[in-house]
């Protein structure tokens, strides 16, 4: 990320640069000396630039340049991994007469920054042979503010061995912000450990499949590191909270994200993932840790895993409402839940452990308005077979009755004159079986 932002602001700065060198004596016409500038920006990175017009003030002293696209090196696919309609620079005077230059703001109207990372571990904001070295005429001091209206962040990876482009991972559009101080080592020195803070915010947001929507967020930059911290954003009819960070220091980059969630629409969540019917409803409330390595294929985020507790309300599951077991131990709920779908629910509550591609539980608990559900087991998010195995209690008491549950029933037990009976739950999601197990 560290290298990332040092070719963005380099590009940015050393068109400003040279462009003040010039400007004092070429007001009138600075376009003339585009060729120059742009063949110094391509040297200092190893990157083709080009820039379409640039304007001079000097009361105060600001430098607009419009048009400026940086395009990605081979073996990257065609196009920019930088382009600005239009930036402006306020530069500082005074220490500009001594060979440094002191940005007070740079704007940035309307940014698109595509970083793509190929399987070897290079980006497109680098070159692979290298930039050279030029001499430095002028050295930077510092950024006051660097600000971004109305931007597009883009990030994918190219898919290993071919080199295709692979599905957008992270996007942001509609975003706006701002990075506050950012410093400058002086040529030939190591950078100083530093860290960039600022604030974020965007009209759409997402990450693989979860797609958000009035995002607003705490920004962090390192050298290796970018965090969204203490984010908030509107997402399926309700909110998702916490932070989220990417580890650029390996080949690989890797995520943690840690999230709560509430009021969360399950049929629209659903929907990311699997077209058809909703296979559960209701409004969802949680907490959630995730993280992974982003890889290089077309599903860059299957090795994610995870850790959570999820709880859903007033929900059914619609696959489940013909199912003749499911009818048949209908019959024991409360009076008030007898015009509901036969799999309604008042809560669905557990844990998940998401690994190898399967949800994992150790304990979860449904109330089917007085038929009370405990069990554990697993599912696969690929379409694969489930496995839930537990036990219902009838929590009303049964009477007379009981014993002729009791026969329906084998393996039933009764206490206290209610009525507990194991079940469960196979199939795949889209073809669910629930059985009375006899």
């Amino acid at each position: 990320m560290g290298r990332f932002l040092k070719v963005v602001l380099l590009v940015l700065v050393g068109a400003i640069v040279v462009l003040c060198a010039v400007g004092a004596y070429w007001l009138r016409n600075p376009d003339r000396f585009l060729p120059r500038v742009i063949a110094d920006l391509q040297k200092k990175t190893g990157l083709q630039v080009e820039i379409k017009h640039v304007e001079l003030r000097f009361l105060p002293l600001s430098v607009r340049v419009y048009g400026l696209e940086v395009k990605n090196p081979k073996p990257f696919p065609a196009g920019d991994f930088l382009s600005v309609p239009n930036l402006e620079a306020a530069v500082e005077w005074t220490p500009l007469l001594h060979g440094k230059i002191v940005v007070r703001s740079l704007v940035l109207n309307r940014p698109t920054i595509d970083f793509i990372s190929d399987p070897d571990g290079l980006w497109n904001f680098q070159n692979p042979t290298g930039p050279k070295n030029q001499p430095e005429h002028f050295s930077m001091g510092s950024i006051s503010t660097l600000e971004v209206k109305n931007g597009v962040l883009l990030g994918s990876n190219l898919i290993d061995p071919s080199d295709r482009p692979g599905p957008v991972i992270l996007e942001l559009r509609g975003a706006s912000g701002d990075l506050k101080q950012i410093e400058f080592h002086a040529p030939g020195h190591p950078a100083p450990p530093q860290t960039i803070q600022g604030n974020l915010t965007a009209a759409t947001a997402a990450f693989g499949s979860i797609h958000t929507k009035d995002l607003r967020s705490d920004v962090q930059i390192t050298p290796r590191h970018l965090t969204f911290k203490s984010f908030e954003t509107k997402t399926y009819r309700g909110k998702a909270s916490g932070d989220l960070s990417f580890d650029f220091a390996a080949k690989n980059t890797t995520f943690q994200a840690r999230v709560q969630v509430s009021g969360i629409g399950m049929p629209y969540l659903l929907t990311e993932f699997d077209q058809g019917p909703p296979k559960i409803t209701g409004m969802m409330q949680g907490k959630l840790d995730v993280a992974g390595e982003i890889a290089h294929t077309s599903n860059p985020l299957d090795e994610m895993r995870g850790t959570g507790n999820i709880t859903v309300r007033r929900g059914q599951m619609p696959l489940l409402n013909r199912n003749a077991s499911m009818k048949q131990v209908e019959r024991f709920r409360t009076a008030n839940a007898s015009a509901l779908p036969a799999s309604a629910f008042s809560t669905f509550a557990g844990d998940a452990e998401l690994r190898n591609r399967r949800i994992y539980s150790r304990q979860i608990g449904i109330d089917f308005y007085g038929i009370e559900v405990n069990g554990s087991g697993s599912m696969s998010l690929m379409g694969g077979p489930m496995d839930y195995r537990g036990s219902a209690t009838i929590e009303k008491k049964q009477g007379f009755f009981i014993d002729t549950f009791a026969r329906w029933f084998k393996g039933a037990k009764e206490k206290d004159g209610r009525l507990t009976f194991p079940i469960r739950l196979t199939g795949t999601l889209t073809n669910p079986q629930f059985s009375v197990v006899r």
